[in-house]
């Protein structure tokens, strides 16, 4: 799980460093070339092309956080980027790698794969889920749905290695809401070597109409700060991705948000 520092402090960094238009021209085809990802065997290949957000988790050891699981369950990175096509549309394009097999079932002690949560102003309230598997009879794969956080199932864990499935409140899979649009997502075959701990991994890559999301995002850039999250159903390793932190620059404005919380976060993040 990514321990964000900059949780809670996205609204307040907004006034000083706004989120800046990054315009990664992306295919939604399962390969990451576009983003400039490379399975090249070393740490370098998780850096993607400089216009695009990304947090990177490349973990060993069978504990992830909150949960255990190992490589099977290893959200490992989390890309960001958005374009506007030549249709005059703006659209959200996020990239996804993952040691978790999306074709894991439910089943006993196996989970399959969550949803991508969002939540637009950084409040903890998750606002949109896109799906990435059928929910319910109404709810699908690619669907984009307006959401409570009483809409999202949770996981396994109510803290950092605690078992307590009743008292979770780590978000995992769209149960309800109103389906507001769609997405297009793609699904990569499995790869191997990736970074430098190895292992086989598989890359979700989604495009969504940022019109779907209302006052949330207008014109070309978005109209707030958000987070984006993934994890799998049983929320063994959540990574997160708080774009507004990723494009606040050093050191000034940042040490003064900061105040004394000191530098430890940074060395948990990957920011552009």
């Amino acid at each position: 799980m990514n321990k964000n520092i900059f949780a809670g402090l996205a609204l307040a960094c907004a006034v000083a460093a706004p989120l800046t238009a990054h315009s990664a021209t992306v295919t939604v085809d399962g390969d990451f070339a576009d983003w400039g990802i490379q399975n090249n065997g070393t740490a370098a290949g998780w850096t993607p092309n400089a216009d695009v957000l990304f947090t990177v988790e490349d973990q060993s050891g069978t504990y992830l956080n909150p949960g255990w699981g190992g490589q099977a369950y290893d959200a490992e990175a989390l890309y960001l980027s958005w374009q506007t096509k030549a249709d005059g549309q703006t659209y959200l394009n996020i990239g996804l790698i993952t040691g978790h097999n999306p074709d894991t079932a439910t089943v006993g002690d196996s989970y399959g794969r969550g949803d991508f949560a969002i939540d637009f102003g950084g409040d903890g309230s998750w606002d949109f889920g896109i799906l990435t598997a059928d929910r319910t009879t109404s709810l699908l794969q690619g669907d984009v749905v307006a959401t409570t956080n009483a809409d999202w199932g949770t996981g396994l864990w109510s803290g950092p290695g605690v078992y307590d499935p009743a008292n979770s409140s780590y978000v995992t899979n769209v149960n309800g809401g109103a389906d507001v649009g769609n997405a297009t997502l793609a699904v990569s075959a499995s790869f191997t070597n990736m970074g430098t701990l190895g292992g086989t991994h598989w890359f979700y890559e989604l495009e969504i109409p940022v019109s779907v999301f209302g006052t949330h995002w207008q014109g070309a850039s978005p109209s707030e700060t958000f987070n984006i999250q993934w994890t799998m159903l049983c929320a063994n390793d959540i990574i997160l991705l708080d774009p507004s932190a990723a494009t606040i620059p050093e050191p000034a404005s940042l040490a003064l948000a900061l105040g004394g919380l000191g530098l430890l976060g940074l060395a948990r993040r990957r920011k552009q």
